[in-house]
């Protein structure tokens, strides 16, 4: 559990993502408290969005894979138009390993039953991992990696002896 306590909170983001204005909806003491940020990302084509981020360590998530303590976990509220939630989180990505270039990894779990959202996800550059369980139900996991982790070659000949 003294991971749950040492890992830092959510990163900040940056006031524009992917043409989409950033507003934070979080105070910096309740998101040191909770390991969290939350916000709402606004642009010309539709609905405002609620982002949040956490830190795997302070999520449920922490039970159903072997996380990093700078992982994170982004939520996304509502996700029912694909092309512009689309554009939000290709923005995002980038925004978020800038702000914490530690972060190895950023998780996604929409409900195992929400396809839309899934398809979302996959269309910005997320990938199925799995399914967890949850107390709340069922998800899918997704995971995005920047390009130091994904450009790491995984081929037997490669690795040292």
């Amino acid at each position: 559990m003294a991971l749950v306590l040492d890992a830092p909170p959510a990163p900040s983001l940056p006031p524009r993502a992917g043409g989409w204005a950033l507003r934070p909806t979080t105070d910096p003491a309740e998101a040191s408290r909770r390991g969290a940020r939350a916000y709402t990302a606004t642009c010309d084509a539709g609905p405002p969005v609620r982002l949040e981020i956490h830190r795997v360590p302070h999520h449920p998530l922490r039970a159903c894979y072997p996380f990093g303590a700078h992982d994170l976990v982004l939520s996304v509220t509502p996700a029912t138009e694909v092309a512009p939630i689309t554009d939000l989180l290709r923005g995002l990505l980038p925004a978020l390993f800038t702000a914490d270039p530690r972060c190895r990894r950023i998780i996604a779990a929409p409900a195992e039953c929400d396809s839309a959202t899934q398809l979302t996800l996959e269309a910005a550059g997320f990938r199925r991992v799995t399914e967890a369980d949850l107390p709340d139900g069922s998800v899918v996991l997704y995971t995005a990696e920047p390009p130091s982790v994904t450009g790491v070659s995984t081929a037997l000949d490669d690795m040292p002896h």
